[in-house]
């Protein structure tokens, strides 16, 4: 006896415009925390902060070639991204998805990923922006605001895949 709803492995589906401005969305954040990562390194004191305690406060200090972690860490992320999008059975969410529909449920996948991208991203250059908040005094901010940042951006990220999950679960003919 065959069931219809036997899970299938994703399909790669042809990026619409908008998937299109979310990937140079994505782009242009990884550019950005180079430009921002080279201008910071430029200007940077001997010691700047490497670590931070749960209250967002520094804890520890390093050299400024840390400064290179950020926008090394979103190229590694974007790359990971755009690869999962080419070979779209990498992305693993917790949804069982069905051969009826299977390139409506790839497609919102897809969706998922460019939008995770792009948090990520953003929590990069977040990071990078509030330690560059030690060296320049315009861009300083509290503490508390940068923990918030961060526990949003987590809220952020989760909300997307919890979003796209029920609506690839809810998908039907």
């Amino acid at each position: 006896m065959k069931l219809n709803n036997q899970p299938v492995k994703p399909v790669r589906v042809p990026p619409t415009r908008f998937d299109r401005i979310l990937d140079l969305v994505a782009l242009f954040l990884v550019v950005l925390l180079w430009v921002l990562t080279i201008k910071f390194n430029i200007d940077a004191p001997e010691k700047v902060p490497t670590g931070f305690d749960a209250a967002g406060n520094p804890r520890g200090w390093g050299s400024a070639a840390f400064y290179f972690m950020m926008p090394a860490i979103g190229t590694f992320v974007v790359s990971l991204m755009f690869l999962s999008l080419r070979y779209p059975h990498l992305i693993n969410l917790p949804v069982v998805l069905r051969r009826q529909v299977i390139a409506y449920q790839s497609a919102l996948m897809a969706r998922c990923v460019r939008w995770l991208n792009i948090v990520c991203e953003m929590m990069m250059l977040f990071i990078l922006i509030y330690m560059a908040g030690f060296q320049y005094e315009a861009l300083y901010m509290d503490s508390e605001i940068f923990v918030s940042g961060i526990l949003g951006n987590v809220i952020l990220m989760l909300g997307v895949i919890i979003y796209y999950s029920v609506r690839i679960s809810r998908s039907s003919n």
